[in-house]
């Protein structure tokens, strides 16, 4: 297992008391961007926060991140074995437990009780086709994880007991001709706590896939989202409660391509509708800020922008582009993460 450790230099620490600082062209908003060090040169895909202090991420050549004193150090490790794997999902429950899942064949999935010191394999499965893209969790018991469709069905393998064991989900309605998951931001899927879940999907077809009772059953809305082509269609969904949503999306390989890449739902799901104006281009990940008024972003390899009414209407935000990012819970702060090893911590005001 390789260890680094980073020590932030002078210049870093410098750069955490002046903020990159990136103002809407509207003027309404202001998002400031910290750039931080980790050590490693890692495609970052998942980042999960657990507090202001505590956070993971994971990303190529089998890379786990963790800080624990809010990005100012991080500690930067390699699971054994798992090499030549991308984890490109995480979950973390504190900073000694988290669990990852890989993209290559076998799938699996492996959880630290250390601090990243050790790692387990909770889930393996050698099936033609396995690629994990993403893993959510409702609570400290109950999570989903989300691979490439098996035989044109969605596989989707459910944990109830905080990630010790898994077994796949029944009845899930079959995939149309060439759609798909994208695993660009581990957000593709959402499970809140009331139990309800949604899946995404993107290439031949750019559906909703939901549940209300934690996978058990479920039913599938179309959506306007664009899919022109394999590198378009949903990319993220994200709920603030049971009933409001967004997704976002878009071309990847032709970002500039705006048209119909957003969409919200008020009755959790069941119908979505275009958003009147949309955001600037693709984007890959969509996550709320909640706070005295709950704000909605979306992020992408090119930029940012945000709604402050639930989805309806996008304005511009900065270009600075990454690929996922997750809120520091109750606050306009938190970080995102995207190529060659980048995390930022941000603040939205």
């Amino acid at each position: 297992m390789k260890l680094h450790y980073s020590i932030p230099s002078l210049f870093i620490l410098a750069l955490a008391v002046i903020f990159s600082c990136i103002r809407s062209p509207l003027g309404s908003r202001e998002l400031l961007l910290e750039p931080l060090n980790t050590n490693t040169d890692a495609s970052i895909r998942a980042i999960h926060i657990v507090d202001d202090y505590v956070v993971w991420a994971s990303g190529s050549a089998g890379t786990y991140l963790l800080t624990t004193d809010g990005g100012n150090s991080w500690k930067t490790g390699e699971v054994p074995g798992a090499e030549n794997d991308d984890f490109r999902s995480i979950y973390a429950w504190d900073s000694q437990h988290a669990i990852v899942f890989g993209v290559s064949s076998p799938g699996r999935g492996y959880y630290t009780s250390t601090s990243g010191e050790d790692w387990d394999i909770v889930y393996e499965n050698d099936a033609k086709g396995i690629f994990f893209n993403s893993l959510k969790f409702a609570d400290i018991d109950r999570g989903i994880a989300l691979s490439d469709a098996i035989d044109s069905i969605p596989f989707v393998i459910r944990t109830v007991n905080g990630g010790t064991t898994w077994e796949r989900l029944a009845g899930l309605p079959v995939l149309r001709e060439k759609e798909y998951h994208f695993a660009a931001s581990n957000s593709c899927i959402e499970y809140l706590a009331s139990g309800r879940i949604w899946i995404i999907t993107g290439g031949g077809d750019a559906r909703v896939y939901s549940s209300p009772d934690n996978g058990l059953n479920w039913s599938v809305a179309e959506t306007d989202i664009t899919h022109r082509s394999g590198s378009s269609g949903i990319f993220s969904v994200s709920f603030i409660d049971d009933n409001r949503g967004v997704i976002v999306g878009g071309t990847y390989d032709n970002p500039i391509l705006n048209d119909s890449i957003a969409a919200y739902t008020v009755d959790g799901g069941r119908s979505w509708i275009n958003s009147e104006s949309m955001p600037a281009e693709y984007r890959s990940c969509a996550l709320w800020l909640k706070g005295k008024n709950d704000i909605v972003m979306a992020v992408g390899k090119t930029g940012w922008d945000y709604s402050t009414d639930y989805g309806r209407n996008w304005k511009f935000l900065s270009d600075s582009g990454y690929y996922t990012a997750r809120p520091v819970p109750g606050t306009m702060t938190g970080f995102a993460a995207g190529s060659d090893g980048r995390i930022v911590r941000f603040k939205l005001r």
